[in-house]
């Protein structure tokens, strides 16, 4: 039995107990946590989002979120500062994983890259080809063909999945060609050495070869260097290409504060390789796609704890060709040339 005494006693412990929560309980509302070193900080959060619908999204292991077509992410707030474990998982894609840090009032974003697991390629045709070269003014293709022991430059529309027919004699060529200058409509080529000029039909899906008028036939320092730079739309971000150094990089070009996929205003994105292409990744502009080596990668601009490289094709020497505004991937790679999606194939 409880006397008079101990009843006072345990009254008044529950009181000094009760008291001394309050700031605990009003801190813990607050969102202060105790970090690793006891130090009293309050909490971030993280938020993660995805293209795909349908994909897991993990903390620590432990399932968050699966994602849909109206929820493509997961704020997770009253996070501890400290480093966390994230995984973005889907069966069709190759997984993503990052290891993130939360800092005391802030929210750590991140934007999981997924790439299917296998190649859903298409093959539109092949034959003896090579070469590919992607129009920067119409949806358009150039390559080379040998056909009865001739070398001929063909001209080639991705959408109608057709070859313009030369309205004159066909362009041929000995040893090489290259493009000087793509123009609206048209294009200056060097065939050999030589100068020259065609206008596309796209309409009637015809080629012609005209007069060269006073379009200079070399390009200018201007051009050279434009060639070895993309430049996104909004005019932020330029990824560029240094052949003599090797090294494909990135860099926030923008007025406003960087986005959190640049740690600093330049990323170093690969080094020590021959890049034949590279582009934004089409609908983003927080990746590259590049052709280097036997294969066609995905490069994430963000190198928070490891810069992810995901291969998008693997084959023998592959480059790749982009329509403005397609998502699709245009691979060729042996003579073959193979129209892709980056989303993975539905069952």
């Amino acid at each position: 039995m409880l006397t008079t005494g101990k009843r006072k006693f345990l009254f008044w412990l529950s009181v000094v107990i009760f008291l001394a929560m309050i700031p605990v309980v009003i801190l813990y509302a607050l969102g202060y946590r105790l970090d690793d070193n006891w130090r009293l900080q309050k909490t971030g959060g993280i938020y993660i989002t995805t293209d795909v619908p349908g994909s897991e999204i993990f903390l620590d292991g432990e399932l968050e979120r699966r994602t849909n077509l109206l929820q493509n992410g997961i704020f997770i707030d009253n996070l501890s500062p400290g480093n966390y474990e994230i995984a973005v998982l889907n069966q069709k894609y190759l997984p993503w994983q990052k290891k993130l840090k939360v800092a005391s009032q802030l929210v750590t974003e991140a934007r999981a890259l997924l790439v299917p697991a296998q190649t859903n390629a298409r093959i539109l045709f092949q034959g003896k080809f090579s070469n590919i070269f992607s129009s920067t003014e119409d949806p358009l293709f150039v390559l080379g063909e040998e056909k009865n022991s001739e070398k001929i430059i063909r001209w080639y529309l991705p959408e109608r999945e057709e070859f313009l027919t030369d309205t004159g004699a066909l362009l041929k060529y000995k040893n090489d060609f290259e493009i000087i200058r793509w123009l609206s409509g048209g294009a200056i080529l060097k065939i050999d050495g030589a100068a020259a000029r065609v206008r596309f039909n796209i309409g009637a899906k015809t080629v012609t070869r005209i007069a060269l008028g006073d379009e200079g036939v070399s390009k200018t320092e201007e051009e050279v260097k434009e060639a070895l730079e993309r430049i996104d739309n909004s005019d932020f971000i330029k990824v560029s290409y240094a052949p003599e150094e090797k090294i494909l990089r990135a860099s926030w070009i923008g007025k406003t504060i960087r986005p959190y996929y640049f740690s600093s205003d330049e990323e170093i994105l690969l080094e020590n390789k021959e890049i034949r292409n590279f582009e934004l990744y089409p609908g983003r502009r927080d990746a590259v796609l590049a052709s280097f080596d036997n294969g066609i990668w995905a490069i994430e601009i963000d190198g928070r704890d490891s810069r992810i490289i995901s291969p998008i094709y693997k084959g023998r020497e592959p480059n790749f060709a982009l329509v403005d505004g397609e998502s699709d991937v245009f691979i060729f790679d042996d003579g073959i040339l193979m129209r892709a999606s980056l989303l993975a194939k539905e069952q």
